[in-house]
C-alpha cells in the first residue's frame, strides 16, 4: 500500500487548463466578483486570483473589515495600461516586461505588492544598467527600497564616474545619495579634480538651496590628493559666501594621508583568455582543451593575477576591452559530456561541446561576470570590436553552414539589444579585425574588406603582399599592423595554410588607412626559438606585441617588443620573467585593459629559483630542501 503522505509531482497538463479556464473567466467577464476602478477604466476580476498573486489585494479581501466586501475598489495613482499588464500576469503567469514598461510596472507592484513581478521587473532594470540610466537606476532603487537594484546601479556610477556625473540626473541627485558617491574609495577616478568638479557641479545646479549643503559636500573632496595648482586655485572656485570659513575648516580636519580612490590604482594589464593544454591520461589521451584560470600580467608590477573564470566552463570566447575600459566575453563553447573513440593505437577521451551565444559584462569592482542579452547568433570564437559607440560580433566558427558564418550583428550598450547588419564577403575565418577612424577592418590571407558602419557596407581594400590567416592586428594611430600567422598557398584553387612563420623572425606589414597601402615593416627577430606566438597590442600608449617562443623541449619563454616608427624597429621593451608567467599553450588571446589589483587575485605560485637542474633530474636542491619540479 502506497504511502498518502508521499509527494506526488504537480500535474503540469492540469495546471496549465486551469489558468486557460481562469483566463476564459476573465475575459468573459463569468464569476467575477469585483471591479476595480482605474482613472474611468472598469476591470472585473476575481478576489480568488488577485488575493493569490497581491499581499495588498490579499489583506483588503482577507481583512474582515468593510473594504473585504466591497464589489467596486477604486485605485488611485495607478495607470490603466501597467494595471493591465499585471492582471494579465496574475491570469496567465506571462508578464510582458520592456524598456518603456518596467519603470511604471515596478512602481505600480511596489504599491499592489505583488512580490513576483517586483523580482523579475528588478531583474530586469538590473541587466539593463549601463552609463546613460544608472543614475536614475540608483534614484529608483532609493525610492523603493530595493538594495540590489541600488547596490547595481552604485557600481555602476562609480565604474563610469567621469562621464555621469555631468549629466543632468546626476545634478539632480538627493543630498543623501550625492555624499554616498562622492564619499565612496570606489569612485574610478584617476584624479581627484574629477570628484571636486562634481560636488561644484551639483552645488551651482541650485546654488539657494543647496548653500546649507556646502559643508558637507566639499568636506568628501580628499584636498591631499587635489594638484598644487588646484588647490591654490581653490579659493576662485568656491562660492561666494563664506569660502575662507569653509575651506580653512577643511585643511584643518583634513588628514595629511588620503585613502586613493580605486580609479588612482589602476594598472594597465595583458589579460590572457583560452590558455589552453592537453593532458595525457593512462591508457588514453584526452583531446578535450582544458581552460586555465583567466590571468591577467601587470608588466608595471610584474605580477600575476586571476579573474573569476567565465561562467558554465565557457570556452573558445571572443574578447573585448573597449575604450572605456569596459571588459566583454561572446559566445564560446560549453562542455556536455565526454565520450570514449577508438583512434587506431589506443582510446581516446573526445568531449562533446555546444556552441552558445552568450554575452558577459565584466564588473571589474566585483571580480565577477554579469550576463547581457545574448547575441542573435551561437558563436564559436567571434572577433569582438568597438566601433561608432557600439560592439560588433564578427563570423565566428558558428553552426549552420556557410552562411551563418557570414553573419555580423551589432549590440546597442544603451539598448542592450542586438540586430543583424551586412554579412561578410566570403565564410572564411575572420578573426582578426580591428577598428581604425571609425570604420572596421577585417583581414585574412591576401585580402582586406573594410566596414562603414553609417551606409552598412564592406568595401574590398588594398590586397596585401603576402597571403596568411591566423595573424595578429593592431590599429595604432593612421596605421593598422598584421603580424605573424601562417602563410597560405593556392593548391589547385584552394587556399591552404602551410608551416608556421620562420623560425629566424615574425613577418610584419602595415596598412596605411590614408593611402590604402601595404608595405613591408622590420620582421620581429625570434632568436633561435622555433614556433613563436605573438599577440599585437597597444601597451602603455605604444604598439607593442606579448611574443611566447619554444625552442625544442625548452619551457616557453616571453618577452614584450615594442616598435619604433620612425625607426622601423622592434626592440626588446621587457623579458617577463619565468618566475612570475608560466605557460599558456599557443592559443591563448591577448588584450588590453586597466584592472584594480586590489579587486583580484594575485597569483600565489611561481616557479623556484633554479628552473632547470643540471643533470635534468626531476628533484633538485633549492635553499637546503630537495624540490620536485611541477608537473605543466
Amino acid at each position: 500500500m502506497s504511502d498518502l503522505s508521499e509527494r506526488r509531482p504537480v500535474n503540469a497538463d492540469y495546471a496549465v487548463s486551469l489558468l486557460e479556464q481562469l483566463k476564459f473567466f476573465y475575459e468573459q467577464k463569468l464569476l467575477t466578483d469585483v471591479v476595480l476602478l482605474v482613472e474611468g477604466s472598469e476591470f472585473p476580476c476575481h478576489k480568488m486570483v488577485l488575493a493569490t498573486c497581491s499581499s495588498y489585494f490579499r489583506a483588503m479581501f482577507m481583512s474582515g473589515l468593510s473594504e473585504s466586501k466591497q464589489t467596486h475598489v477604486s485605485l488611485r495613482n495607478v495607470d490603466p495600461a501597467t494595471l493591465q499588464i499585471i492582471i494579465t500576469y496574475a491570469y496567465t503567469g506571462n508578464l510582458a516586461i520592456s524598456d518603456s514598461t518596467v519603470e511604471p510596472l515596478y512602481e505600480t507592484a511596489c504599491f499592489l505588492q505583488v512580490e513576483d513581478v517586483l523580482l523579475q521587473c528588478r531583474d530586469y532594470l538590473v541587466k539593463k544598467i549601463n552609463a546613460e540610466n544608472c543614475v536614475r537606476m540608483l534614484s529608483i532603487g532609493d525610492l523603493f527600497s530595493c538594495s540590489e537594484l541600488k547596490q547595481s546601479a552604485k557600481r555602476m556610477v562609480e565604474h563610469k564616474f567621469p562621464v555621469v556625473y555631468r549629466q543632468e540626473a546626476f545634478l539632480q541627485l538627493s543630498h543623501e545619495l550625492l555624499i554616498d558617491i562622492l564619499s565612496s574609495d570606489n569612485l574610478n577616478v584617476e584624479k581627484e579634480e574629477a570628484v571636486r568638479e562634481a560636488a561644484m557641479l551639483w552645488l551651482e545646479y541650485n546654488m539657494e538651496a543647496r548653500s546649507q549643503h556646502l559643508s558637507s559636500v566639499l568636506s568628501q573632496i580628499r584636498i591631499d590628493a587635489l594638484s598644487e595648482v588646484t588647490q591654490r586655485a581653490w579659493f576662485q572656485g568656491l562660492p561666494p559666501n563664506d569660502k575662507s570659513v569653509v575651506v580653512q575648516g577643511l585643511y584643518k580636519s583634513m588628514p595629511k594621508f588620503f585613502k586613493p580612490r580605486l580609479g588612482m590604482t589602476k594598472e594597465e594589464m595583458l589579460i590572457f583568455m583560452e590558455a589552453m593544454s592537453e593532458v595525457q591520461g593512462d591508457g588514453y589521451v584526452m583531446s578535450t582543451s582544458v581552460p586555465t584560470a583567466i590571468v591577467c600580467y601587470s608588466p608595471q608590477a610584474e605580477k600575476v593575477y586571476k579573474l573569476h573564470n567565465p561562467p558554465g566552463d565557457l570556452q573558445k570566447v571572443g574578447t573585448l576591452v573597449t575604450p572605456d575600459n569596459d571588459v566583454y566575453i561572446a559566445g564560446g563553447q560549453i562542455p556536455l559530456k565526454n565520450s570514449i573513440a577508438n583512434h587506431g593505437k589506443g582510446s581516446r577521451l573526445q568531449a562533446v561541446f555546444r556552441s552558445v551565444d552568450s554575452f558577459f559584462w565584466f564588473d571589474a569592482q566585483q571580480n565577477s561576470w554579469v550576463p547581457k542579452t545574448p547575441m542573435l547568433c551561437a558563436r564559436i570564437k567571434p572577433s569582438l570590436v568597438y566601433c561608432e559607440g557600439c560592439i560588433y560580433a564578427i563570423g565566428g566558427d558558428s553552426v549552420g553552414g556557410e552562411l551563418n558564418k557570414r553573419t555580423v550583428e551589432r549590440y546597442d550598450c544603451e539598448k542592450d539589444e542586438w540586430t543583424m547588419m551586412s554579412p561578410l564577403p566570403f565564410a572564411w575565418n575572420w578573426s582578426t579585425s580591428v577598428v581604425a577612424h571609425g570604420c572596421i577592418y577585417v583581414m585574412t590571407h591576401d585580402l582586406t574588406y573594410c566596414y562603414f558602419p553609417r551606409a552598412d557596407t564592406w568595401v574590398e581594400m588594398a590586397m596585401r603582399k603576402t597571403s596568411r590567416c591566423f595573424a595578429s592586428a593592431a590599429a595604432f594611430g593612421d596605421l593598422i599592423f598584421y603580424i605573424g600567422g601562417l602563410h597560405v598557398v593556392s593548391n589547385s584553387g584552394v587556399r591552404m595554410p602551410t608551416s608556421t612563420i620562420d623560425g629566424s623572425s615574425v613577418t610584419v606589414e602595415i596598412y596605411d588607412v590614408n593611402k590604402n597601402e601595404w608595405r613591408a615593416a622590420a620582421n620581429i627577430p625570434a632568436k633561435r626559438y622555433s614556433d613563436p606566438c605573438v599577440r599585437a597590442v597597444v601597451l602603455l600608449g605604444s604598439l607593442c606585441i606579448f611574443m611566447r617562443e619554444t625552442h625544442m623541449n625548452e619551457r616557453a619563454k616571453y618577452a614584450i617588443y615594442q616598435y619604433d616608427v620612425e625607426l622601423d624597429r622592434w626592440f626588446l621593451r621587457q623579458p617577463v620573467s619565468e618566475r612570475v608567467l608560466w605557460d599558456l599553450g599557443k592559443d591563448f588571446r591577448c588584450a588590453v585593459g586597466k584592472l584594480y589589483p586590489s579587486c583580484l587575485e594575485e597569483s600565489p605560485w611561481k616557479p623556484p629559483t633554479c628552473l632547470f637542474s643540471p643533470d635534468g633530474a626531476d628533484e633538485f636542491e633549492v635553499d637546503g630542501e630537495l624540490v620536485t619540479f611541477p608537473h605543466v
